[in-house]
């Protein structure tokens, strides 16, 4: 008679097999922790909020595969100020892009029939929402849409390269996922200065 955790792994391995030999989709619900980084960031202000969106999956082997996304993100952080070093104008701006990540997503074996995942790649985005305020000595002297705030120009592109960790479980014949994802803009969201979107995303991936 086979031990009991060598006839757990036989059982899940031909599940975790399949799991990633056919096109699939899904969708993928989550959290997010966003900033920004570069020379036009004033202090440190985190964002948190949701990203939701679906995804396609084509395998190349049973171990690597091409995934489209589309996701809503949510975004933003604090830039420089405008005015005098003794009382300057902290900037703070909400984002919020529909996302189009492409990436590369590959698994490596790991215990008990789940699978490691690495991912890397890029993810263009369009701006749909975009608040700005603008914060002196702690007090808002205004909160207004991007859009109506003459000061400054909001870019309506972004992109961004992506890197990822994740672990994959055996469902039926099809792999649920939970991923954590390091998003980076390689451009600025305005012309503020260098004021680029981070984001760490906690992802649910559950495939249809």
């Amino acid at each position: 008679m086979k031990p009991p955790l060598l006839l757990t792994l036989l059982l899940l391995d031909p599940l975790a097999a399949r799991a990633q030999t056919r096109p699939s989709l899904g969708v993928e619900l989550g959290y997010t922790r966003a900033d920004f980084v570069g020379s036009g960031v004033s202090g440190a202000l985190r964002r948190e909020g949701a990203v939701a969106g679906a995804y396609f999956r084509i395998p190349l082997a049973s171990w690597l595969a091409v995934q489209q996304g589309i996701l809503i993100a949510s975004k933003g952080g604090a830039a420089a100020g405008t005015d005098s070093p003794s009382s300057p104008i902290r900037v703070e701006i909400d984002l919020v892009y529909l996302d189009f990540p492409l990436v590369v997503r590959s698994r490596l074996p790991a215990l008990l029939g789940t699978k490691l995942i690495l991912l890397g790649g890029t993810a263009p985005g369009v701006r749909i929402g975009c608040n700005v305020e603008f914060v002196q000595n702690g007090l808002s002297l205004l909160r207004t849409a991007c859009d109506r705030a003459t000061t400054f120009t909001f870019r309506s592109v972004d992109l961004s390269l992506i890197g990822g960790i994740g672990i994959g479980i055996p469902i039926e014949r099809d792999e649920l996922s939970l991923e954590a994802r390091l998003s980076r803009g390689v451009r600025s969201v305005t012309d503020l200065g260098e004021v680029k979107n981070r984001s760490l995303d906690f992802l649910l991936s559950v495939p249809f």
